[in-house]
């Protein structure tokens, strides 16, 4: 069983939800969930909580 942590990021100016999603390799919509944000809400600076 693998054991997974959590992660914080900091969203850069580049940044889109698919592409951080993708870069962790979990669902966007688990980000948005984890964050209890919106798409419109990913911004430079802002900090995610990343949940694998």
């Amino acid at each position: 069983m693998k054991k997974y942590k959590d992660e914080i990021y900091v969203v850069k100016k580049e940044d889109t939800l698919s592409s951080i999603a993708t870069a962790y390799g979990v669902n966007p919509v688990t980000i948005l969930v984890s964050n209890n944000c919106t798409p419109k809400m990913i911004k430079e600076g802002l900090i995610l909580y990343i949940k694998h």
